[in-house]
């Protein structure tokens, strides 16, 4: 029998948010679906990332790719050589390619014609799975990787093996001028479809996805953090941060601005992961601007509870693996007050955290 719900609270931060849709599933049963009036897809942000992995594992259940350990060299012949020939799609999916990003995807990325190619022409920063730096550059490359391998686009493989299977068919997904869908964002979904998908991953992919995949793919997939999957973030509700006096010298031994190490030595101490972001907004320290592979802040992750993904605007679909839950909150681009609250999912993730405690 599924537990009693006390599923106000939760209700209540969605609509302080400005949510445009509220979607919960647990036991494969849906508990709410609030379009709050919207009628159309919202675009899912950085969550089109956790979307992008379950169409590579598709891919890989139906024998188009290998595994996550295939060379991306494989499919670019042009990368056969020096460091760009030691890059496979694990590093890809995990953050840790070593190619150059720019952490505002505006500055550098949708001005490009060509998001795959851009990609392809990075530097490094670092060697290929040395370091972990979130790069939204290298995730557009998996959509190249899926188009070679596949025979099709993201979008057309999605609405043939993926999407269409589970009866999901009002959706959009942003191309660049190359024609090929953005890897880092650009899918949009009605809340309960991503709620849908969500909840397949609960189900260990059903019979469109290999269980294997499922599995390696909400658990750290790589050895440089404890919360990185194959584009899911692992969920770790009680998680704590600390930052020490010798976090604050990395800093200065990165160069990075006086601005973020004042900061940073103002953040000094043990926060819990709901408070860290308000308190990283009081200081004024933000993470994208420290230079890539800088050790800022230790985490000691606790219990991992399920997997997650989160966007701009504050988008999150949290999978609560122990309490068998799916919650999804979607804010549009033109809903009124949209962008007030968009560094709030972490409340919106302690609210799920909170309904089966």
């Amino acid at each position: 029998m599924t537990p009693f719900l006390n599923l106000d609270p939760l209700i209540d931060q969605a609509r302080r948010t400005h949510s445009s849709a509220l979607c919960v599933m647990q036991g494969g049963h849906t508990l709410v679906d609030d379009t709050c009036g919207s009628r159309d897809p919202v675009e899912t942000m950085s969550v089109t990332k956790a979307v992008l992995s379950l169409l590579v594992g598709r891919a890989v259940t139906l024998g188009h790719l290998p595994g996550p350990d295939v060379p991306v060299a494989e499919f670019y012949p042009e990368w056969r050589q020096g460091r760009r020939a030691q890059v496979t799609l694990r590093h890809l999916m995990t953050h840790t390619s070593g190619l150059q990003n720019v952490p505002a995807a505006p500055e550098e990325i949708y001005p490009s014609p060509d998001f795959v190619q851009l990609a392809l022409c990075a530097e490094f920063q670092h060697a290929p799975g040395a370091a972990f730096s979130y790069n939204n550059k290298a995730v557009n490359l998996i959509c190249g990787v899926l188009r070679r391998s596949t025979g099709q686009h993201a979008d057309d493989f999605a609405h043939a093996e993926l999407f269409g299977q589970l009866g999901i068919h009002d959706f959009s997904w942003a191309r660049d001028a190359a024609g090929t869908p953005h890897g880092m964002s650009g899918l949009s979904l009605h809340a309960r479809d991503l709620a849908r998908l969500g909840h397949l991953t609960l189900r260990g992919g059903e019979d469109l996805i290999t269980p294997d995949w499922i599995h390696a793919s909400t658990r750290p997939a790589t050895p440089l953090t404890a919360r990185m999957g194959l584009l899911w973030w692992t969920w770790h509700p009680q998680a704590t941060y600390t930052v020490t006096d010798a976090h604050v010298q990395h800093l200065r031994d990165a160069q990075a601005s006086p601005a973020q190490i004042a900061a940073l030595t103002a953040l000094r101490g043990t926060h819990p992961r709901h408070a860290i972001h308000a308190r990283m907004q009081e200081v004024g320290f933000d993470p994208t601007q420290v230079p890539a592979g800088t050790r800022w802040v230790h985490e000691n992750p606790g219990p991992r509870r399920g997997w997650c993904h989160d966007g701009w605007l504050g988008q999150a679909l949290v999978v609560d693996e122990e309490a068998d839950l799916v919650a999804v909150r979607l804010i549009a681009a033109d809903q009124t007050g949209a962008g007030r609250v968009g560094s709030d999912w972490p409340d919106f993730m302690d609210a799920v955290f909170t309904l089966s405690r």
